[in-house]
Parts: structure tokens; C-alpha cells; sequence
């Protein structure tokens, strides 16, 4: 059959009574009959709108904010289904035993994939669980501070001040400023590690930014903040599957990282690495009495209430469909149209794109032709409203009088028609819409 025939086709599970060794393709269907199972059979496709039927998106949209909630390939939300029924089936046996052996296993196969040690591997639902874990765990003495970047993620922002004002925490915000480059980025947070000597307990970066959507110089930073006795927390919800990790050369002390983004497994799958000499300082936000593993620290994240772990899981299903389209193909695709992409708008805006190609893997950000707030603050919605697409539009660093930016995600099933569809809408509502706005 055509491989989208076999993408459509109803699912003809036969699950496993227990844990298989890896958790991928033959854990869910070890009789090959699934449409799943089938796929991978098939030569992986060109890549490109060719590939939305594997997708379950409206054929009217197109994603152009994959970065924000992601969209998982179909056969891979047919493993979570899977994995679903098969907890449903027989509960005692899946929460008292099976799930264990599963996410063990699940572990090794995540660990390899980040460059990690199984052993300094957890799961969290989401990035935002994992942060909240490490920084609230860490009770801070009074008077050490927490450094952070201008251009941390709002739900960073959100936590620091939770401690600020119910712990306490004093924080240090080292404010960037245009044009962005890895020299200066790297030469602030310095300065404010010199001029607090001492003083500063943990630092936390993004491994990439939301908005703007910079890829960091992580690893100097890491190491820079090491060389002053400074803990290192790396925000990566939007690097994995975005960018090749080694989480164990990196050697930050906390890394997370959010795996519905970019890595294509279902809403509710993130990964937590912790070193192994800072685990006993982290506890999970939510306390509770079950689970199992080789130490405190991934016994304590195995069971953190009666949830599902189909999410988890289905990551095996997610790296499936990597391997199957090839890893180094996914990332040079993405990052080759980003490029592709930040050249058209530029020209179309008549402006430029923020960062260095360097600085940004699959999310690009040029500055629209406009300095009106307004017009930037309706132009989202009014994208999804009148084009059915969307792509965050935002003011640099919060300033109010701009410059303004749009970040676009790009992913392997768009192509550059995309883009230049976007160029010309955002054109005609900048150009329509400003009286009315």
C-alpha cells in the first residue's frame, strides 16, 4: 500500500505482555501490522510539504510556530495510543511492574540520544516542571544570588520571582543588548560574574532562546561560570531535536529539555539531566511514595502520582521516526530552510534577520518593516484569524518602542512557499490594517 494509505489505516496493535528490551517500534507491535510498524518499513520520503500527510495537521494550516507546542507524526501519537491501552488494560501490572522495566529501558535508548550517562537521566512533563524541580530544591543561602539573562524564558522569569518574593532569592539580570553576538553575550555575563565574585550561586541560561530564538554559546558559558564557582542551570526546551547534544562534554550541573518541541514525541514528554554529583540537591515538585530506580534521584522522579506515561514513552516512537528519516538530514533541513527563510523575509521586509547563522539553528527572527506597536500586537492573531498561520511577533528585549521582530519555526515539512506566502501576508496586513488598528 502507499505509505500514506498505511499512515491512515486504523491501528492493529498486538502489545506485549512485558517489557521489551528497547522501547521503539517492536515494544508496541511485535507482529509488524501497524501502520506504525509498516511506515518504517518504507523508503523515508522527500522532505517537505510531501511529508504532511504524516502530520496531523489541517491541510488549511500551516505551521509556522512548530517551536511554541510542536506537532508529533502520526505514527508516533499511534504509539501513545498504544502504550495507553495497553496501561489501560491491566493497571496493577502496568504501575506495580511494567512501566518500570519500560522507562528503564526508555532511559538508555533518551541517554544515548543526549550524550548522557542513563544514570543522570530523568523525566518531567515539561520543561517548566523540570526548572521549578532544580530551583526550588536548591534553598539558596541568604544574600547568594541567581543570575539570569534579559532574554530567559517567561516561565524562568515567573519561577525567580516566586523565590524572590516567598524565599527570598536575590536575583541578578544581566540585560543584553542589539546586536546580539556569542563575544558580547559572553563578555556581560563575565562582567556581572566579576563584579558579584562570590555572591552568585546558580546561573540559568536557555540552551536557545524562545524570543529571540539565539542559539547560545553554551559550553563557554558553562565553563565560565564554573571557573567562579557557579552552579549552571541550561533552560533546553527548545534545544532538543533542534541541535546535536552531548550533555556529558557540556557538563553543565542541570539541563532540561522539552521533547513535544522539536524532537516530534506528544505533549507531556521532557527530559531532566542532572550531574550525578548534584543529584541529592534536587527533589521533584511533586512528593510521593512509589517508584523505582538505581538512586534516590530517579526513584523520586519515577512516580510523582497516578498519571500516564504514554507520552514518555512514545519518545521511543519519536527517535524511531528520526532514525527512519535520518537524523543529520532533519537537522540540516531545518536549519538550511531557517536560512532560506531569514533571506526572504529580509528582502520581502526590506530589513534584516537578527543573528548571525551561527547563532540560530531552526528558528530564524528578521525585523518586520513597522515601528508601530499596535500593529505588532494584532498581527499574530490576525494571521490565524485571515491566513491560518501564525508565528510570534514581539518587541526586542520587552522595549516598547522596538525594534520588532517575527520568529518563524522551521521544520521538515515546510518548504519555502511557506515562507513567501508569510512574507506577503504579513506585507498585506501591515499595509491594510494600520488605520484600524
Amino acid at each position: 500500500l502507499p505509505l500514506l494509505l498505511l499512515l491512515l489505516l486504523p491501528p492493529l496493535l498486538v502489545l506485549p505482555q512485558s517489557a521489551a528490551t528497547a522501547v521503539g517500534s517492536t515494544d508496541i507491535d511485535p507482529t509488524g501490522r501497524s501502520a506504525y510498524s509498516q511506515a518504517l518499513l518504507s523508503p523515508p520520503p522527500k522532505l517537505g510539504h510531501s511529508l504532511l500527510p504524516m502530520f496531523s495537521l489541517a491541510a488549511e494550516y500551516t505551521n509556522l510556530n512548530h517551536g511554541s507546542y510542536g506537532s508529533p507524526p502520526r505514527m508516533v501519537s499511534e504509539a501513545a495510543r498504544a502504550w495507553e491501552t495497553r496501561m489501560e488494560s491491566n493497571p496493577d501490572r502496568w504501575f506495580r511492574y511494567d512501566v518500570y522495566e519500560l522507562m528503564d529501558n526508555l532511559r538508555t535508548r533518551v541517554a544515548a540520544y543526549i550524550g548522557a550517562a542513563k544514570e543522570d537521566v530523568a523525566f518531567v512533563p515539561n520543561a517548566s516542571h523540570g526548572v521549578n524541580a532544580v530551583l526550588r530544591s536548591l534553598r539558596i543561602s541568604k544574600g547568594k544570588k541567581i543570575l539570569f539573562l534579559n532574554i530567559a524564558y517567561g516561565m524562568v522569569k515567573n519561577t525567580l520571582t516566586y523565590l524572590k518574593e516567598f524565599d527570598h532569592d536575590q536575583l541578578l539580570q544581566v540585560n543584553l543588548t542589539a546586536p546580539i553576538t556569542e563575544k558580547q553575550l559572553v563578555s556581560h555575563v563575565k562582567e556581572a560574574l566579576e563584579a558579584n565574585k562570590g555572591s552568585v550561586h546558580i546561573a540559568s541560561f536557555s540552551h536557545i532562546a524562545s524570543v529571540p530564538g539565539a542559539l547560545l554559546p553554551i559550553k563557554q558559558l558553562v565553563d565560565l561560570c564554573h571557573d567562579y564557582g557557579v552552579l549552571v542551570l541550561v533552560d533546553g526546551a527548545h534545544a532538543l531535536g533542534q541541535v546535536p547534544l552531548n550533555l556529558t562534554q557540556l557538563n553543565a550541573d542541570f539541563w532540561v529539555g522539552n521533547g513535544h518541541k522539536w524532537l516530534y514525541s506528544p505533549k507531556g514528554s521532557a527530559v531532566l539531566w542532572v550531574r550525578s554529583d548534584r543529584q541529592a540537591l534536587v527533589e521533584p515538585t511533586t512528593i510521593s511514595w512509589e517508584g523505582r530506580g538505581d538512586s534516590h534521584f530517579q526513584t523520586a522522579f519515577s512516580y510523582t502520582g497516578t498519571a500516564s506515561y504514554s507520552p514518555y514513552l512514545a519518545m521511543g516512537a519519536a527517535l524511531d521516526f528520526r532514525e527512519w528519516i535520518g537524523e543529520e538530514r532533519v537537522l540540516n533541513y531545518m536549519h538550511g530552510l531557517a536560512k532560506q527563510a531569514g533571506k526572504l523575509l529580509a528582502e520581502a521586509f526590506g530589513t534584516e534577520v537578527l543573528l548571525p547563522d551561527s547563532m540560530y539553528a531552526s528558528l530564524v527572527d528578521v525585523r518586520l518593516p513597522t515601528d508601530d506597536a499596535n500593529v505588532v500586537k494584532n498581527l499574530p492573531g490576525e494571521l490565524l484569524d485571515q491566513y491560518n498561520t501564525y508565528v510570534p511577533a514581539y518587541a526586542l528585549f520587552g522595549n516598547p518602542q522596538g525594534p520588532f521582530y517575527v520568529r518563524v519555526s522551521c521544520q521538515i515539512y515546510n518548504e519555502i512557499s511557506d515562507i513567501e506566502n508569510l512574507a506577503n501576508a504579513i506585507l498585506s496586513l501591515i499595509s491594510s490594517n494600520k488605520e484600524r488598528w
